[in-house]
């Protein structure tokens, strides 16, 4: 996203510095220029007041039509009244301050009387009417009071105004006193006014609870958080590598403000992330005492003022996140309390909205989806329970934090490979399909091995059709069955519920599991996990339901036999791709665009050539290439090798190279510093030892295609050979 000003006014961070939001920012610019309202549901801590916030500076940096309004509710406010005139107040200064163009009586706090004054001649009329209205209403009539400030921008519009109001934080009505008021005021007036607005909260408080559009803003994307700790990493001068980069993105899971804290933690601390151990060293401490666990304390001392509370519930959180449903009754949960039952309710809700936990109308699960409130929850109880001494606590937490590391990063390389199950048969919609797009015995007999215009050929053309169910609803398969957590990925199985026809007759269930397995997978394999799904179905009374494996490549006879024996059905992960394609109303993806891509890097001298050789028959082989063909690319490859260290003068005496392979063909990349082919006579290289060494003339005769490039500082040359099968 280009940005044409780097002022910054109530962004936390220049335009050049705001990583993501890239596609909400311009739907936000766009709405500012229209009419009609957004209600933004936002993840807590997703950084959705710093995304309002910059839309704020670009409207007010970029243009000179629309006047942008930003507002925070405040539990400071004390009240709806206080809360609403404060409103009135941030509207004229900021109306004022963008008709000016000068930012700088933003923070000059001007008073009602100064305003005014400062208005421009076009807006002072409606201005001093805007006030003298405001006052109208005596102290007896607080409503009618609260409404005319919060009217304000509506009236202004009706004096050829245009105005993009925005309001954050109105979860932070529920803490005010008549909060439920100003949230009904807002709505409402705002309704039934045409001017262009968004109403900012967390996604669980707003959810639901207006008419508006809504729009949606999570967390950052592990993209948008690598960019964002590179970017933290710059600012605080704390060192960073790709590694811990992955590592701080998944831990912290793309929460800008956990993130901002452990950075400046490191920084204030003077060391680096050049480690796992290093970032969880200084995790740790954030977690035990740092500006994390400020933070989180905070969160308890709003919701609970008192220890003995506190402890209650940091105990009771603890007992959810450690047992095996993560769930306990209300009932049960107000019974361990000595809260009465609205406070009770409120602290429930509050802790609900903040996701700490989860609320249903009857029960209260633990929220697992956060690693770092999980972190925060279970140090301050065993603080709290537990009489071993805190260097001891800290040093066991550090200690498991370590060991988690690669554990935490294993899990989501897994989860960035899956299918994606629940959404594919989310789309199923009872569609009418090949039987070999979902029956791997059908596309192992009918489709494999064939071109990919073949296989389009051959499944348009076939009669044996399957038909799919119509999806009413799909979850992941812990949510119905917790304990398959302990056996499988929770994106990896999913459940759908649905009709085996069009209609609402016939119910039938799906459960689906990716399971893995080099080859295709056999009979044992696909026992354990038909055995494993029944018991889900089992255990939440399915009566009518089919199993759905997926396995990288297929299954084998014997496994085909038990498969259909269990009423169930095997696919492959390249049928799970082409029913996607036929979903979309996308023609085959040709797998020769699917390649798998090796780098070595070898050093110059003492034969060092046979590596990659050897290395390339490796990879070759794996890709089922025919051994002639095999040759004459070793071959080839240790021409190149050998001309870059004979005749490079490399300073630092490596040989980079790179191996791209598809079905089709190979392309090898060999690059090296030092003297470029231009900068020396270029010859054909002979050896009086007998070493091989004929040069470009030979690795041209053995390969398809040859390309010599010169670069900055050295050569790179590559090659292609064709196969032919």
């Amino acid at each position: 996203m280009k940005h044409f000003s780097e002022q910054h006014i109530f962004g936390g961070v220049p335009p050049s510095r705001f990583v993501g939001r890239e596609r909400e920012t311009e739907r936000l610019l766009k709405l500012s220029r229209g009419n009609g309202g957004l209600a933004l549901l936002a993840t807590p801590n997703s950084g959705s007041s710093e995304l309002l916030r910059q839309v704020f500076d670009r409207l007010f940096a970029e243009q000179e039509d629309v006047i942008p309004v930003y507002f925070a509710v405040k539990a400071s406010d004390g009240s709806a009244l206080q809360a609403a005139r404060r409103f009135l107040r941030e509207f004229l200064v900021q109306t004022v301050a963008f008709r000016r163009r000068n930012a700088f009586i933003l923070d000059a706090s001007p008073d009602i009387n100064e305003i005014a004054e400062l208005a421009v001649p076009a807006d002072a009329l409606w201005i001093d009417r805007v006030i003298e209205t405001a006052g109208e209403y005596g102290n007896d009539d607080e409503i009618s009071r609260l409404r005319s400030f919060l009217s304000s921008p509506i009236r202004a519009a009706a004096s050829g105004a245009s105005v993009f109001i925005i309001v954050d934080d109105l979860h932070e009505t529920a803490n005010l006193s008549g909060g439920q008021i100003l949230f009904e005021a807002l709505t409402d007036l705002f309704r039934r006014c045409e001017l262009p607005f968004v109403f900012c909260g967390h996604r669980r408080f707003l959810y639901g609870r207006t008419p508006f559009e809504t729009m949606r803003v999570g967390r950052l994307s592990f993209a948008d958080s690598g960019i964002l700790a590179e970017s933290l990493a710059a600012e605080y001068g704390v060192s960073l590598n790709e590694q811990t980069r992955d590592l701080i993105a998944v831990q912290l899971q793309g929460d800008p403000r956990f993130m901002n804290f452990l950075f400046a933690s490191a920084a204030d601390k003077s060391v680096g992330f050049d480690s796992f151990q290093q970032v969880e060293t200084v995790y740790t401490d954030e977690i035990f005492g740092g500006r994390i666990s400020r933070y989180f304390d905070a969160i308890f001392d709003s919701v609970a003022p008192d220890a003995a509370s506190q402890s209650q519930l940091l105990g009771m959180i603890a007992d959810l996140l450690n047992s095996d449903t993560n769930k306990a009754s209300l009932e049960f949960w107000q019974a361990h309390t000595d809260l009465e039952f609205d406070g009770f309710r409120r602290v429930i809700a509050k802790l609900n909205d903040l996701e700490i936990i989860s609320t249903t109308a009857n029960s209260v699960g633990a929220s697992p989806d956060s690693i770092v409130a999980a972190d925060h929850i279970a140090a301050r109880h065993r603080l709290n329970k537990e009489s071993t001494a805190r260097a001891q606590i800290v040093g066991e937490g550090l200690t498991n934090n370590i060991r988690r590391a690669p554990g935490l990063m294993a899990k989501f390389y897994r989860q960035l490979s899956a299918i994606g199950l629940r959404e594919v048969m989310s789309r199923f919609d009872g569609r009418e399909v090949a039987s070999s797009l979902i029956e791997y015995g059908n596309f192992k007999s009918e489709l494999k091995g064939m071109s990919d215009a073949e296989m389009q050929s051959s499944m348009t053309a076939s009669e044996e059709k399957t038909t799919l169910p119509q999806i009413v609803y799909t979850a992941h398969s812990v949510a119905f069955y917790p304990q398959l957590g302990d056996l499988i990925d929770t994106e990896r199985s999913a459940i759908a519920l649905g009709f085996e026809s069009g209609g609402d007759k016939d119910e039938i269930i799906w459960i689906a599991a990716e399971i893995d397995s080099k080859l295709e997978a056999a009979a044992d394999l696909a026992e354990f996990w038909c055995d494993r799904l029944e018991m889900v179905a089992a255990s939440c009374d399915f009566s009518a339901y089919k199993i759905w494996l997926v396995a990288p490549e297929g299954f084998s006879d014997d496994a085909l036999r038990l498969i259909a024996d269990r009423n169930a059905i095997g696919s492959s992960r390249r049928q799970v791709d082409l029913l996607i394609c036929q979903f979309d109303g996308k023609t085959i993806p040709s797998s020769d665009t699917n390649s798998d891509e090796y780098e070595i890097v070898i050093p110059m001298g003492e034969d060092t050539e046979m590596i990659a050789a050897h290395t390339i028959e490796e990879i070759a082989k794996r890709h089922d290439f025919p051994a002639k063909t095999i040759n004459q690319i070793k071959t080839a490859l240790v021409e190149a090798c050998i001309n870059a260290a004979e005749h490079s003068h490399s300073p630092d005496r490596k040989i980079y190279q790179k191996f791209a392979v598809t079905d089709k063909k190979i392309t090898i990349t060999i690059s090296n510093r030092g003297l470029r082919i231009a900068d020396r006579a270029a010859k054909t290289v002979t050896s009086e030892t007998g070493r091989r060494g004929w040069g470009l003339k030979l690795i041209q005769g053995l390969m398809d295609e040859v390309k010599v490039e010169q670069t900055d500082d050295g050569t790179r040359i590559t090659m292609v050979k064709f196969v032919s099968r």
